[in-house]
């Protein structure tokens, strides 16, 4: 009998809000984070389409 294996690798998701922040955060001289935009887009970014259209796909 054959055995399945899992892999305990997790699988990260590529556009997901922590790397949405960071792309965000690294706007910081065009975005500042004390702006309303600022908290604006964090709001958006809690949209998973939102994020992944933020980030580029």
């Amino acid at each position: 009998m054959s055995q399945a294996t899992c892999s305990l690798t997790p699988v990260i998701y590529p556009y997901g809000i922590p790397q949405a922040v960071k792309v965000l955060d690294s706007l910081s001289k065009e975005v500042p984070k004390d702006s309303p935009l600022y908290f604006f887009s964090l709001k958006l970014l809690v949209d998973k389409d939102k994020q992944t259209m933020f980030l580029g796909n």
